[in-house]
Order: C-alpha cells, then structure tokens, then sequence
C-alpha cells in the first residue's frame, strides 16, 4: 500500500518547506500564465520558490513530488490533506502528463522559469514529444519528470479493459529485450524507451509501494528468463535503494544498471539452458565471461554511464573483499554494488531449480543469504532484505492454525512474521457480479483477536511444493485484485 505521509521523516520544518514550495509551485503556474516572463511578478515567486528549497538541498540532492491516481507524494509519502489543499496543483500536473517530479539542487531560477513556461504550453496544447524530452530539448537539465504513459490515460475510461502490473511487466520486458538486442548491433541505439521505463519504475515504488511488484516475477513464469531476470533485479534494487533511502536520481540510476547487467549473457546459446547434461569446459568458461561482455556492450554506448558499466562488470564479485585482493586494479566497491549484487542473487535462486535444498521453498532462499551475511553479503543490505521480503516470502504456501491453507502475498514490513495471504481455497467474501472474477478471501495475519490480547491467526507451518497447487496459475486468476496497491 503507498505510504502514508510521516512527519517524523524529515521533521516537521523541512515538511512544512516542501508544503510551502508546492504551494509557490502553483503560484508560479498562474502567474507564468498571465504575466511576461520578465514581469515582477513572474520573477517573485520563482524566486521565493528556489529560495524555499535551498535550505532543504542544504541536506540532500534532489526532492520529488509524485502525482499519480490524482494523489499528492511529498518525497514519496502520501498525504490525503495536502492533495485536498494543492488539488489545482495535482490537476495541472496530470493534465501535463506528469507522474513524478524531481527537481535537483542544481536548478537555478532560470530553470524552474522555463520549466514552468513549458508546462503551461504543454496544459494548453499536449506536445508530440513526452515531458521529458521537452524539457531536453530546451536544455533543463536539473528538473526531470516522468511522465504519464499514453495507454495509462486512456486506461481510466469505463469502457477500457483495466490494466494491471503484468501489462506494465509484459511491456518491459519486450522494452528491455528490444534495446538488448539493440545494443548488441548498434553502440548507438536509442536508450530513451529504457530510460523511460526505469524512470517509471522508480516513480511508482517511490510513491505507491514496492509491495504488489513482488509477485511480478511469480506471474512471469514462463516469459525469457534472462530478459525476465533483468526486471526482476531492477525491482528488487529499487525496493532496496527506497529502503536505505537513496533519492530519486540515485534510484534511477540503479534501476538502469539493474535493468542491463547482463546484457552479456546475450553471447551464451539458449539452448545450453534447456541442455540437461553438465556444461563442458570451454561452455562454463563462456558463461562465466558474460560480465566482461556486459562491460564491453556497455561501456562504448556514450549515454551509459561508466558507473554502470563497471556495475555490470563486477556485479558476482564479492562486495566484502572485491578491492583488497592481491592485484586488485583499486577498484571499490560501493552501495550500488552492494545492493545489486544481492537483488541479482535473490533473483537467480528465486528462478532457478538447480539447488536441491530449496525444492520450490521461497523461505529458504532468504535463510541460505542470511546465513552468508558478513561473508558474501552486506549484512545491513541483507537486513532489509529480510525487511522487504519477510520470513515468508510471496509465493509461499503456508498453513494456519486453523489449518487453512493460504498462499503468501503480500509481507508486512512492520512485523515480518506476518504476512497477508490468501486463502485459496475458501469462498470469495465478497458480493459476486456477474462476468466479474470474484473478489479473493485475503487474511491480515497481523490483525488481533476481539479481545486484543493475542493474534487471530498464525503461520503453523509451511507447505512444501504440491502437485495439485500453482501458485502463478492462483495469482493469475486474482490478479487484477492481488496487484493492486490498495489490498
């Protein structure tokens, strides 16, 4: 579920900065509008505005206002309140076409003037052109949007089929596949499609939750796992990145390094995956070097940056020691590495069968890497890890106390014992509509007894893989209620 607002996050000074600069925002939409760009009162508020926001860049290096399902993000919390008092606000910028604003401690006054300008035109008349690549194209280089999809607009009609997470995965998949393969052919190939779609990414956890994103790669089954698993680590590192509390531009970058760090493994044939007999030696020795092919697509494409490269080449080496080995070429690892190099393991022995203590048990992944925590593993990044994921990972299958069987879902990050799952095999609750798939039976392990002085519920144990039970073909059938944000 999007997060609330937390006053306590940045206290209540620095809220009541990024209330006030919300409101000059608004100011300055009117006033652009009316006035020349040279009027006094043009000038006034951008002025009073980027003097509001210095004191908050004295502290971090870019804030980010969300405004999406025509809601108010304040660097990623929600506020019902302030969406009510800024509502002009939040219509002006999803008439733009604007999910997610962040703007850098760079922008200068002349930025914000123009960014505005450009707004206004674009609430008069859309541009062929997305947001971003208007506001590229006149040279704002420290504002950056993310902007709203065509197909997300349309899909709010009545009569549109309504779109889930899988349609958005489905489409990312097909984006990351096309500028893979892209930039096996050609060092120039255009990136903005990806850029896009990580920028996307991010906009979304930050602002209405990871949470739902985590059973994408259970759904996904069946799709190109290589082309999959470059999605999933993207999710995982922005779950972990929002987490440890990186900003918007740290995320995104992170989100593009996840997203193409093994663009190598385009070299290894698919069919020595489905091959059942063990690699020969000139097979694993190919394999291996997918991180140094990776780095080399890569590194001679002039919009990735080097720090992505890198990240692709040393993403299995062990963040702990990397760069105190004898000959190390002063390489050190940082939290980018950290982060990835443990999205990318979680992912890889979430998806792979070859390890035999796992026998389609998500929880015992999370054990194997705890238990590595200290020696191949950050253990802080392996502590939110445990955070993002719980002891019950989604995709479980549990049984109750009462000896219900349920199916994992969703993992409470306030206790990681208890999870909300849903019981498969009980009635729907809900009232059935015709044509409609009725609404699941979803239990809060979290919730109390009547009395208040215990739990209702609890885990007892946890199924091991049933021939009769599949858990992507049970998600599938509930998706549309499962991946929405608000369960």
């Amino acid at each position: 579920m999007a997060r609330r607002a937390r006053k306590s996050r940045a206290g209540l000074e620095r809220w009541n900065q990024l209330i006030g600069a919300l409101r000059l925002m608004n100011f300055a939409f009117n006033n652009v509008r009316l006035y020349p760009p040279t009027h006094a009162e043009v000038s006034g508020v951008i002025a009073k505005l980027h003097e509001t926001l210095a004191p908050v860049f004295t502290e971090q290096d870019d804030v980010g206002f969300g405004f999406m399902d025509e809601m108010l993000y304040v660097e990623g919390a929600m506020s019902i309140e302030e969406t009510s008092n800024n509502q002009m606000l939040v219509d002006r910028f999803t008439r733009c076409r604007v999910k997610y604003l962040t703007i850098t401690k760079t922008a200068s006054q002349d930025d914000l003037l123009l960014f505005f300008r450009l707004m206004n035109e674009e609430a008069k008349k859309p541009a062929a052109d997305p947001p971003s690549e208007v506001l590229a194209k006149n040279n704002v280089q420290n504002i950056h949007v993310v902007e709203a999809e065509v197909d997300d607009v349309s899909s709010r009609s009545k009569l549109a089929r309504r779109k889930t997470l899988l349609d958005w995965y489905v489409k990312s998949i097909a984006t990351l596949k096309t500028t893979q393969d892209g930039l096996l052919r050609d060092p120039k190939t255009d990136l903005r499609p990806l850029f896009r779609m990580a920028d996307d990414l991010m906009a979304t956890i930050r602002t209405k939750g990871y949470e739902p994103f985590l059973l994408l790669p259970i759904l996904g089954r069946g799709m190109d796992p290589h082309t999959a698993h470059g999605i999933n680590a993207a999710i995982l590192s922005c779950s972990l990145a929002e987490l440890y509390g990186l900003n918007s531009g740290q995320i995104q970058t992170l989100c593009v390094a996840a997203l193409l760090h093994d663009v190598g493994r385009a070299i290894i044939p698919p069919e020595w995956a489905s091959d059942p007999s063990p690699l020969g030696l000139f097979e694993r020795a190919a394999v291996h070097q997918h991180t140094t092919w990776s780095f080399l697509f890569l590194a001679r494409h002039e919009e990735i940056p080097s720090s992505v490269s890198m990240l692709a080449a040393r993403h299995h080496e062990n963040p702990l020691d990397a760069g105190s080995k004898p000959g190390a070429t002063g390489y050190a690892p940082d939290l980018f590495h950290r982060i990835l190099n443990l999205a990318d393991a979680y992912d890889l022995a979430s998806a792979s069968e070859r390890f035999y203590w796992k026998k389609q048990r998500p929880d015992r992944i999370l054990r194997s890497i705890l238990r590595k925590r200290g020696l191949w593993y950050d253990p802080l990044m392996a502590k939110l890890l445990t955070q993002l994921v719980g002891y019950y990972p989604v995709g479980s299958l549990v049984r109750l106390d009462d000896g219900q069987k349920a199916l994992v879902v969703r993992n409470n990050p306030a206790n990681i014992a208890r999870p909300t799952v849903y019981l498969y095999e009980a009635p729907s609750p809900g009232p059935i509509v015709e044509g409609e798939e009725p609404p699941p039976a979803i239990l809060d392990l979290a919730a109390v007894q009547e009395d208040g002085l215990g739990y209702a519920h609890h885990v007892a144990g946890i199924l091991g893989p049933e021939a009769t039970v599949d858990t992507r073909a049970l998600l599938d059938q509930k998706k549309e209620y499962l991946l929405n944000f608000s369960l």
